[in-house]
């Protein structure tokens, strides 16, 4: 049944936008989009109106704000709504036993990407659905293994901002599977912005070892829409074995041997064994030192933040 509006919520990469873009491409009609971090999930049902048809996708638990999420959920539903959730980071099994007890439409598939789950289970085919998928698939899983992928991720993250995802998302709900002119443009210019944020972040990554775990830090630009790829030099220059990139109020982590899910669990985040990420913020005076662009503070609080957690592992 079709509730008073159609709601997506998915997250800010090119799997979340992917993931939309597919739904979008199943019912048709989408009245509101959200682009949304894990953490911020329940702050962002508190906004969806009762009665609504939902759709959730590449968004996984924060376990520290699940009572939160199963409360507006539960209102949701309740009011005549339904829930459809898609996702493929890795869950505890008490916690889709708690989202299914709402009434929530769960698919929780490990062996994809996002939008893979989406099309799997919308039962979308065709060429088109095809390409961009293993596209989408190969750079989210780090495959690297589908040429279409780089070109994407950087065409979904060339600018931020709502209307610019959201404009990707329709472009993308119908996509051909091939480039066309607009897309070679865009990746065009991202790729000669790229090379300015990996000489920055080269120059201004932090080292550090905890445990005998090899760090890697660096503070992200919110214009610097590349965190995998930043995280794969810096992994690759320093030999390390986590990178650690940090955002205002929150980290990634990505490594090739360690499991950051459970580090970024431990911090009340979640997400894959080599790709994972929490939200992390500093007390105020350090935030507010943050917004002043003095951003040594911060970085060094989450660095011995996450130290901590890694010594407690050792």
């Amino acid at each position: 049944m079709r509730g008073s509006e159609v709601v997506v919520i998915t997250h800010t990469d090119l799997d979340g936008l992917a993931a939309a873009a597919l739904i979008l491409k199943c019912v048709g009609n989408v009245d509101r989009f959200y682009f949304a971090q894990p953490h911020q999930l329940y702050a962002v049902l508190n906004k969806v109106p009762n009665s609504s048809q939902v759709f959730i996708a590449d968004i996984g638990v924060n376990e520290p704000t699940l009572p939160k999420v199963i409360k507006q959920l539960e209102r949701i539903i309740s009011s005549g709504g339904t829930v459809k959730w898609f996702d493929h980071h890795v869950w505890d099994n008490e916690w889709i036993a708690k989202i299914k007890e709402v009434g929530v439409e769960l698919y929780v598939d490990t062996s994809t990407c996002a939008a893979g789950v989406v099309a799997k289970y919308l039962g979308l085919k065709g060429e088109d659905v095809e390409a961009l998928v293993k596209a989408t698939c190969s750079i989210d899983l780090w495959r690297f293994d589908h040429w279409l992928g780089n070109f994407l991720a950087r065409y979904a993250g060339y600018k931020g901002g709502y209307e610019w995802k959201r404009y990707v998302v329709m472009r993308l709900s119908s996509f051909s599977g091939e480039l066309d002119a607009e897309i070679k443009e865009v990746v065009e210019k991202a790729v000669s912005r790229e090379l300015k944020i990996f000489s920055k972040a080269l120059k201004k990554a932090i080292l550090a070892k905890a445990g005998g775990v090899k760090l890697v830090a660096y503070f992200k630009g919110d214009e610097e829409h590349l965190t995998s790829y930043i995280a794969n030099i810096l992994l690759s220059r320093f030999q390390a074995d986590i990178a650690v990139i940090i955002r205002y109020g929150s980290v990634s982590f990505r490594s090739r041997t360690y499991n950051v899910r459970e580090l970024a669990k431990a911090l009340g985040g979640g997400g894959h064994p080599q790709a994972a990420g929490a939200p992390l913020k500093p007390p105020f005076y350090i935030r507010l030192l943050t917004l002043l662009g003095i951003r040594r503070f911060h970085i060094n609080w989450c660095i011995k933040r996450i130290s901590e957690v890694i010594k407690s592992y050792s």
